[in-house]
């Protein structure tokens, strides 16, 4: 379902002045709705998770997505397949204005609300039943993908 807004919200680039428009009342508060983020390199697809995704918990424990260790970031970057532009989903990637590139919004590590590009993905099952970060992981934690899984098959 699609939702239609009467105001869009407007980012202005503080760089080449360029209005970037996004089908969103407002940039959405990542903790209000217990989701994680991430951009693109190019900074222009955004990747949101339900923070209580099992195959994100079997990755990285039970953590707040915001809060991750700098290893346990690098654990789920790894996991994860290209965005749609083949970059890398990373950390550290700022969201960026669609005319200059220029940052307009910080990552996750600095910025809890995100800007929700077109074309972007949305795995979190509350707003899209069916799916989850299972749908974005290079491999399935059944596949082995998930280094608590394997931690915890081992523990005596």
């Amino acid at each position: 379902m699609t939702r239609e807004h009467a105001k869009p919200l407007v980012v202005p680039c503080t760089h080449c002045g360029a209005s970037n428009v996004f089908s969103q009342p407002y940039a959405y508060h990542a903790g209000f709705g217990d989701q994680g983020f991430l951009y693109s390199e190019c900074g222009t697809y955004t990747l949101v998770w339900s923070a209580f995704d099992p195959d994100f918990e079997a990755l990285v424990g039970k953590h707040n997505p915001w809060v991750l260790s700098r290893e346990k970031e690098q654990i789920l970057e790894d996991a994860l397949q290209p965005a749609p532009d083949g970059s890398r989903w990373l950390f550290s990637n700022p969201a960026r204005c669609l005319t200059c590139g220029h940052p307009i919004s910080g990552p996750m590590s600095q910025a809890i609300y995100y800007l929700k590009y077109e074309g972007s993905i949305n795995v979190d099952p509350l707003g899209h039943p069916g799916t989850g970060l299972k749908d974005v992981l290079k491999r399935t934690v059944e596949q082995g993908a998930g280094p608590n899984e394997r931690e915890r098959g081992q523990a005596h």
